[in-house]
């Protein structure tokens, strides 16, 4: 499965350099060159990382990632950029990013660190990426597949994407909206039955008490 990248640069040549580069060793790039698509993007979609430049038009990534991270959005994000000061270093890591690239930078510097944060971001996980549900179940919360009694057991893309959600964020009751971003792309429709059918059709399988509702709230994975 590749990973997602919303990468936000307003300079129009690197930006396909960029965005050309990583789709061709296998990640899948939506860009953006201003302030306003970038966080409606952010918000209704799910991405693994973040590539923002500092400096783009109508505001700039400074401000953009504090606002995704103060409403929970907790993606890694690298900024790209010109500035050498070291208070601006600061106000980089004080937004809540993870890395820095100075411009110019090689292509191929950008993707290790990419491939880095990545790597980190994965890290609690087992050796073999999956995850223990019960005595006889696991699931593999990188690839998206469940083994009960290490047989595969067939998951929607969604129920995969929901279940890897819930086990990500154990403990904590998550809103119908916070659910609906990471699982509905951009531009497509949520709808609040087919969650009811994945929460139902999880259940079956992973026990009818591992989700809990909570009504006005959310769901919670226990």
């Amino acid at each position: 499965m590749s990973s997602k990248v919303l990468l936000v640069e307003d300079e129009p040549m690197l930006c396909e350099m960029v965005s050309d580069y990583l789709a061709s060793n296998g990640y899948d790039v939506i860009s953006s060159d201003n302030y306003d698509e970038a966080i409606n993007l952010a918000y209704e979609c799910k991405f693994d990382i973040f590539i923002f430049d500092v400096k783009i038009i109508g505001g700039n990534g400074f401000e953009l990632l504090s606002r995704l991270r103060e409403s929970g959005i907790d993606t890694p994000c690298i900024f790209t950029t010109s500035l050498n000061d070291i208070s601006d270093l600061a106000k980089g890591f004080k937004s809540g990013c993870d890395d820095y690239i100075k411009k110019p930078f090689e292509l191929a510097e950008l993707m290790l660190r990419i491939d880095n944060i990545l790597r980190r971001k994965f890290s609690h996980l087992n050796n073999d990426n999956y995850i223990h549900i019960a005595n006889s179940i696991k699931f593999d919360i990188i690839q998206k597949k469940l083994l009960k009694d290490n047989l595969p057991v067939q998951l929607a893309k969604k129920e995969g994407d929901l279940l890897a959600l819930f086990l990500k964020n154990r403990g904590r009751i998550l809103s119908r909206d916070e659910i609906y971003m990471n699982l509905w792309d951009y531009g497509q429709m949520p709808s609040e039955l087919s969650l009811r059918v994945y929460i139902r059709n999880l259940r079956k399988i992973i026990g009818e008490d591992k989700i809990v509702s909570h009504p006005k709230l959310g769901y919670e994975y226990v």
